[in-house]
């Protein structure tokens, strides 16, 4: 038979491994995700020489992020127009942008309407 001290140990043990473990598995399942300035960007390049990549299978680049370079067709609130072909909302609202300039911006793709041939991009961030 077990002694209640020898049981009391042993419990005691189980204890402190589980909530290891499960603390553990909470740092895992809950991890904070990558910001855009520490992904990868897939693709780097002019934002006119992506778009045939993008008109040929869009597929590949759904959810891609990327780093192109165009100039500024229009700024609206919280985003602006590149290259009158891609609208890129920005993580963060700048005033200093200019209609004309040459940026390069990194983001997401979300969307393309093919209809309007506009590519969408978000949480986009200025180089």
């Amino acid at each position: 038979m077990i002694s209640l001290k020898k049981s009391k140990s042993i419990l005691l043990i189980f204890l402190v491994v589980a909530a290891i473990g499960s603390f553990a598995v909470y740092k895992y399942m809950y991890k904070p995700h990558k910001t855009i300035q520490e992904i990868k960007a897939s693709y780097i390049g002019e934002s006119k020489d992506f778009l045939k990549k993008v008109e040929a299978d869009y597929s590949v680049w759904y959810t891609k992020t990327v780093e192109l370079t165009g100039k500024i067709s229009s700024v609206v609130d919280h985003g602006f127009i590149l290259d009158d072909f891609m609208f890129c909302q920005l993580k963060e609202a700048t005033k200093n942008l200019k209609k004309g300039e040459t940026i390069t911006v990194k983001g997401t793709i979300i969307g393309y309407d093919e209809l309007l041939n506009e590519l969408k991009l978000n949480q986009c961030i200025i180089k």
